[in-house]
């Protein structure tokens, strides 16, 4: 499905145009889909008055322990049918794929970042129903086998793991990484590692590549690589008003989600969150199955 209209120039940028949401009545877009083996990739159109689209789901991790296949839960307390939180999202056409976008202006929604060493890996079926006022939800930066972030985690200012700036090999090493952060002050940033302060920080997650920084896409992505897999990442307006979550509806390089952030949405600092573990939940959307994690931390956003 192609989306109704074409791209519209939007705050000085050349961006698609923009499904209307479920609460409205008007068609929210999320609609593609990949076979690949064992992966399966659903975004499908959301109307008011239709059935709930498919999610976005893909396998676990390399090195992540699998999820363990499970009966479907139902959400406890979770919203009756057709109560959609109304959600900015829309698929954009960029290079050669396409791109589920979720835009989040600071001043309507409270964007955290969560994770309980204790439970160590979370489903994120479990966050939407143990909490039904998440609208968006989405895994954070790369973990370890052990189901532990591999770098920097603050939740509700408390900062449960310490940034890491160690060498070593695999995406999260692939320097400069960077640092996705909320702070007190209702403002979010993406900055390079070695430039993170922790002053004023009510959330954040660490993760790598970085995949724009300064409006320079990462020194080592190259345009036209066959470097191909599911990705998803975070970005955030020069302003920090605004958070971005996109992703890729299908396999991608490095190049075209980092130019996606940079040309489509005009973002200059954008972080690379994760490859085939990656899933984003939409309200409205149905409940992530039994491979949408475990996750080593997990991004939400809930309406003020």
């Amino acid at each position: 499905m192609t989306r109704a209209s074409r791209p519209v120039l939007v705050r000085g940028t050349s961006r698609s145009a923009r499904a209307a949401r479920g609460v409205a009545g008007v068609a929210a877009v999320l609609l593609a889909a990949v076979l690949l083996a064992a992966v399966v990739l659903a975004l499908a159109a959301c109307a008011a008055q239709a059935p709930s689209p498919p999610r976005v789901t893909v396998t676990a991790s390399p090195g992540a322990t699998p999820a363990q296949p499970s009966a479907p839960q139902t959400p406890t307390g979770a919203s009756a049918p057709g109560e959609v939180i109304d959600v900015d999202a829309e698929v954009i056409d960029h290079a050669q794929g396409s791109y589920a976008v979720v835009t989040l202006p600071l001043e309507r929604w409270d964007v955290r970042v969560g994770w309980d060493p204790q439970a160590g890996g979370v489903m994120l079926a479990d966050v939407i129903a143990e909490d039904p006022t998440v609208a968006v939800a989405t895994n954070a930066g790369i973990f370890t086998p052990e189901m532990v972030p591999g770098g920097l985690l603050v939740s509700d200012g408390d900062e449960l793991v310490p940034l890491n700036l160690a060498d070593g090999g695999g995406n999260f090493h692939l320097k400069p990484n960077a640092v996705f952060a909320v702070h007190d002050d209702g403002t979010a940033t993406v900055v390079d590692s070695v430039d993170y302060e922790p002053e004023g920080v009510a959330q954040a997650t660490q993760s790598g590549p970085a995949l724009v920084l300064d409006g320079e896409v990462h020194p080592e992505f190259r345009e036209g690589s066959t470097n191909l897999a599911l990705r998803n990442g975070v970005g955030v307006s020069p302003d920090g008003s605004t958070v971005y979550l996109a992703m890729s509806v299908g396999l991608t390089n490095l190049w075209d989600f980092a130019t996606l952030f940079r040309d489509e949405l005009g973002v200059e600092d954008a972080l690379y969150l994760d490859g085939q573990v990656s899933d984003l939940w939409v309200s409205g959307m149905g409940e992530p199955g039994a491979l949408s994690g475990p996750y080593a931390g997990v991004i939400t956003a809930h309406e003020r």
